[in-house]
């Protein structure tokens, strides 16, 4: 969804937290800021979906963390659900193009050459590339229909780093480092 300044849009993400909530904490959050949420928890940890009103993706996940944080103490948001590794199939719906297309690309048969090498290969033998690289190469290369959702990648992608590097300073055990580190962050 494109932004337009002083135009609010609806903006869906999912936020990864640091453990379990309990009912009365969700509760709370329901209460407290994220009534335009839903919580699950399962094998892969806890994450809260929104679907935010706000003038841009960035502003809906910065209140939506600010929300979740505020409302119960000691809940931390640690990063943001985005796909970063894609496969030939999901690189070919990003880009609006074929999956042979994708395969051409990839070995070098079509287009300007030195697409991205995958970044491992599965035992079943199916390439992995991170999104990052292989949207740098289209946007480089060409202009295709994902450009829109490159740049809401882009800032999912973005915001997920901010969070990571603000849990590693917040987990630090050395006050010191802590401290000296932190401003980098600002912080």
């Amino acid at each position: 969804m494109r932004e337009r300044k002083g135009i609010m849009a609806n903006y869906e993400f999912t936020l990864r937290l640091n453990r379990e909530i309990t009912a009365e904490e969700a509760d709370t959050l329901y209460e407290d800021g994220c009534d335009d949420a839903g919580i699950e928890t399962g094998p892969l940890g806890t994450f809260i979906s929104f679907d935010r009103e706000a003038p841009s993706l960035a502003g809906a996940i910065v209140s939506a963390v600010h929300d979740v944080e505020t409302a119960v103490p000691g809940l931390r948001v640690r990063g943001v659900a985005c796909d970063d590794m894609v496969t030939m199939l999901d690189i070919a719906g990003r880009a609006g193009v074929s999956r042979e297309a994708v395969r051409l690309w990839s070995v070098g048969k079509r287009g300007p050459g030195s697409f991205p090498p995958p970044s491992f290969v599965t035992t079943g033998g199916e390439q992995v590339w991170e999104w990052p690289e292989v949207a740098g190469w289209l946007v480089r290369h060409r202009a295709h229909a994902g450009a829109e959702a490159d740049e809401r990648f882009r800032v999912l992608h973005t915001a997920d780093r901010v969070l990571a590097a603000r849990e590693a300073l917040a987990t630090e055990p050395d006050p010191d480092a802590r401290r000296e580190l932190g401003d980098l962050l600002g912080v």
